[in-house]
């Protein structure tokens, strides 16, 4: 075998004077790329080689229309590159804040959220130390006036309870966090007028500052407290002028734990915020330009965006153009990336890792189309792994269509921005998410769609397939779903995911979530089980195919509502329904009357060993909120015979399904279940989740060959 394309080498020790031949590597991608411009004629592939170790990664690397083709690849994947864009914090002396024997260095940055220890993100000062304060009141806003009427009602300050706000020292270093909605916002402080008790951020909230289902002013409390450190080994503070530990400049100020030398700690903080940017245009795109085996690590903003409309939804003309708030809209849709991909055509990261950013992992920005994501492992990440964004039309050059993220890990993530999504592709079509495993996030597992309502949406023909998701929410936000659908989406299959454990604050903590105008979808093979609120929920939509899936173990029942209309909404047949003392079909005593269900359902298998009298099948519930600001849950309507006299599950069956082992979650059936003679296709997702490599058979997804002829090496 022999090829025309060029071959350069990189390694750790190389040189910026290297030729990038294997005896003279380039000693980064910078280089190594500056190599292969040179030597290029247009339209030739080129390899950059680089070997295994650790790489100090400056400045993020741009690749133009003129790089296309060219293959960044790890020379052994059981030995990769790693490229850090942090620097070591050194220089370490003994300090005393706080009356706390601590240590402080010079830091890199004067603002900074995110600092690594030994790989591990360190926290950093808060107050309170455990749970939240409460707004005592936001200006002109009545917290239990209508939830849809004043939720764009947001603010720059607040009056804040007697005694709430303790002294602080460098207050302007002071964050306001408010986790409330499906939102967190984080308010930079200004200014704290202590005899009025006024808080004034720099960023306006994007909703109104109350804990949206509670009906009470938000939750919130203050990250990066001076006078906090110190309370906890571990945690560090960014001193922005050095003014605490009397010396001139930022530093950082660290308490290790007991018994631990500072010394002997690999302590980093980020200093680029992008690794690699590839910045095509409409007439010029990025082609075939790939990441193989690659690992990335540390990258993070210096200065931290503020979320500036438009956000893509119907409130856009109504917000101020200038406006700067403290979070977006919806799914932290905003937040950079550290891998940048625009008007990117069949382009690839394959195998590696994006670990340690404060932002997404990666962003497949306008007119990015046939881009594969592929068994990259995310973890630790200040929002999600892949954001899609491009244009609303389907015909326009910055529309974002046939992108694939398929068999990685993804997880702990929302570190920063909770409110993120782990996969978030907004318009687009014909895209793949598939046997990826995420977990450990605080919001939504998979977003598909950005169109409210029954408008036209661009976003069709999409697949979310073979997926396990789980442990998602940690009970601190609201709205959320194991996956998540917005608009009309045609042709779009949600198939084959198993999604569990998924926890909201008050309510929506659901496996799958099909949002304003979800319609003409198909739902089918899924196995969704333990969720805080119910296992399958629709706001509002129409014509859902909802078939062969196994709804179990819901705290506040299986399938829900929020909008019944004077339509189908959905059609469900031969699924599979367990409780656990809640009913199947859950409504409330309102609009959201179960009586009002404009649905088909048939052919199903329902159960619960311990069920509730009259209420197995179908029941209205009422939700009430403590003085502590949870919302509770409780069956106050039986309804199983007026489901019956209503048509619905006339020839459903109830009877135990015989799972395999129902403690153990393994959800098949055994031989003999009920659902065989109710023709139910019982779902098996024991391979939900990354596949073996030699089952990825995406196009892109084979890995470069060596050229064994050396002279085209360099």
């Amino acid at each position: 075998m022999s090829t025309d394309r060029i071959e350069v080498y990189a390694a750790p020790d190389g040189s910026p004077y290297a030729d990038g031949s294997h005896g003279y590597p380039a000693n980064d991608l910078a280089h190594a790329l500056a190599l292969v411009r040179k030597r290029r004629e247009p339209g030739q592939r080129a390899v950059i080689w680089m070997a295994g170790g650790e790489y100090a990664h400056a400045a993020p690397v741009s690749f133009s229309a003129a790089d296309s083709f060219t293959s960044v690849v790890a020379v052994d994947a059981s030995h990769p590159p790693v490229l850090r864009g942090s620097a070591r914090i050194t220089g370490w002396r003994p300090v005393t804040v706080n009356g706390v024997d601590a240590f402080a260095a010079p830091s890199p940055r004067a603002v900074a959220r995110r600092l690594y220890v030994d790989g591990v993100a360190a926290s950093r000062p808060r107050y309170p130390r455990e749970g939240f304060l409460r707004v005592e009141e936001q200006t002109g806003l009545d917290p239990a006036g209508s939830f849809v009427g004043t939720l764009f009602d947001g603010a720059a300050s607040f009056r804040f309870a007697e005694g709430d706000i303790p002294s602080l020292a460098q207050e302007e270093a002071v964050e306001i966090v408010v986790p409330h909605y499906w939102v967190q916002e984080r308010m930079p402080i200004t200014s704290v007028d202590r005899e009025n008790r006024v808080i004034t951020s720099s960023l306006r909230s994007i909703f109104a500052l109350r804990d949206d289902a509670a009906a009470l002013f938000a939750r919130y409390y203050l990250d990066n407290v001076a006078e906090s450190f110190g309370e906890v080994a571990g945690e560090w503070y960014l001193d922005p002028t050095g003014a605490l530990v009397g010396a001139s400049g930022p530093h950082v100020l660290y308490l290790p734990a007991p018994g631990v030398d500072i010394a002997d700690l690999d302590v980093r903080m980020p200093v680029v915020e992008a690794f690699a940017t590839l910045d095509g245009t409409a007439e010029a795109p990025v082609r075939e330009v790939r990441f193989e085996g690659i690992r990335f690590a540390e990258a993070d903003f210096e200065a931290v965006p503020a979320a500036v409309p438009p956000f893509g939804v119907r409130e856009d003309p109504q917000l101020p153009a200038d406006g700067r708030y403290a979070a977006d809209v919806q799914a932290a849709s905003s937040v950079p990336a550290a891998l940048r991909f625009s008007f990117a055509r069949s382009c690839a990261v394959v195998g590696g890792a994006i670990e340690r950013v404060g932002g997404y992992g990666v962003s497949l920005d306008a007119g990015t189309r046939g881009t594969l994501i592929s068994g990259v492992e995310f973890r630790d990440l200040g929002a999600g792994a892949v954001r899609s964004g491009g244009g609303i039309d389907a015909l326009a050059a910055d529309y974002n269509q046939a992108n694939e993220v398929s068999d990685c890990l993804i997880e702990r993530g929302g570190q920063v921005y909770p409110n993120a999504v782990a996969v978030l592709f907004q318009h687009g079509s014909h895209n793949v998410i598939a046997h990826n495993e995420i977990r450990e996030f605080l919001y939504s597992g998979i977003s598909v769609g950005w169109m409210w309502d029954y408008l036209h949406s661009p976003s069709e023909g999409n697949r979310i397939e073979g997926n396990h998701i789980h442990h998602l929410g940690g009970g601190l936000l609201n709205d959320m779903g194991g996956v998540y659908l917005l608009g009309i989406a045609p042709g779009t299959v949600i198939r084959g995911n198993r999604i569990h454990d998924v926890e909201c604050a008050n309510y929506g903590g659901w496996g799958i979530y099909l949002d304003e105008g979800s319609s003409h979808v198909v739902i089918e093979q899924n196995v969704v089980h333990d969720v805080s609120s119910q296992a399958y929920h629709q706001h509002y939509g129409r014509e859902a195919i909802i078939r062969d899936n196994v709804w179990a173990f819901g705290r506040n029942g299986q399938i829900s509502i929020t909008r019944p209309e004077d339509h189908v909404s959905f059609t469900f047949h031969r699924n599979i329904v367990v409780g656990d003392g809640m009913p199947a079909f859950v409504g409330y005593p309102d609009h959201r009357d179960i009586r009002n269900f404009g649905i088909d359902s048939d052919l199903n298998l329902f159960w619960d060993a311990a069920p509730i009298d009259g209420a197995a099948r179908a029941a209205n519930a009422a939700r009430a909120t403590g003085a502590d600001g949870r919302v509770g849950f409780e069956i106050v309507e039986p309804l199983d015979d007026e489901w019956a006299r209503l048509g619905h599950d006339r020839h459903s069956v109830t009877a135990d399904p015989l799972f395999v082992d129902a403690e153990a979650r393994d959800l098949r059936v055994r031989s003999g279940s009920p659902a065989e003679e109710l023709g139910i296709r019982v779902p098996d997702v024991r391979g939900a989740g990354p596949r073996p490599v030699a089952e990825r058979w995406h196009p892109l997804a084979s890995e470069t060959r060596v050229d064994p002829f050396l002279p085209t090496q360099g």
